[in-house]
This record gives structure tokens, sequence and C-alpha cells, in this order.
């Protein structure tokens, strides 16, 4: 009879562990629109290339995950309402194993077409299995 309970404790162990260390692939990226415009023409520049953001409504947000590739790091372009090309800095450089998320929410923008953007993000560089 213990040897089933241990079994079975491990088992839990086991499960709770791979949930608990599974979805760590890549970076997932939350844009968020807070402004009182859409916002289009956003471009998040990647490892792998760009990848044009779809027109986002007010209140919208986007998710995607980016896998690293290499050395560098990824922004996020964007036309202000002059048409002056503005970027973001959404992460930092990283390394192929790194993993984490980030966040960049626009916040306002003013009658001049200035545009108030925040952005934070986490890294981790942790791998549990080779």
């Amino acid at each position: 009879m213990k040897k089933i309970l241990i079994l079975i404790l491990l088992g839990i162990i086991g499960i709770g562990c791979f949930f608990l260390f599974s979805g760590n692939e890549g970076f997932n990226i939350k844009i968020k629109n807070q402004t009182n415009k859409k916002l289009s023409g956003l471009i998040l520049t990647t490892p792998k290339g760009d990848i044009k953001i779809p027109t986002l409504l007010e209140g919208e947000v986007y998710k995607i995950n980016v896998m690293p590739n290499g050395k560098r790091s990824i922004t996020l372009q964007y036309k202000d309402e002059n048409g002056k090309t503005e970027s973001i800095g959404v992460i930092g450089q990283l390394n192929k194993e790194y993993h984490g998320k980030a966040e960049v929410i626009f916040d306002s923008i003013d009658e001049s077409g200035s545009i108030d953007v925040n952005s934070s993000y986490e890294i981790s560089n942790y791998k549990l299995f080779n």
C-alpha cells in the first residue's frame, strides 16, 4: 500500500513539474492600446524578421510569442501622428536559450501626435531540461 501511495505522489509531483515548466519557450509579448484612437502600422522587429501587428482598436490587446534566434533585441516600431518613425525597445539583447515575457502599453496620444508608451520585460535563462 505504501508503494502505491509513493508512486501516486511521485506521479502528481511529475505532472505538476510538467505544467510548471512547460510553456517556457520564447517570449510572450503583449501589446496594449489604452489610447482613445486606433493604432496601425506597428511592426515588431525580431531576430527572425519583422512581424506586422494588426490594427489595434481602443482598449484592444495583441499577444504574440516570439522565439529568440541569436543575440539580437526585439523592438516595436510605429509612426506617430506626424509620420515620424519611433522605435521602442521591447526586450534587450537576448540569447537563444532565453525566455520570458514583455508588455508594451500605448497610454495616450496628445494633440501634437506624441504617443506616451511604457514597456517592461522579464527574462530568464533557466532551463529544467537540456
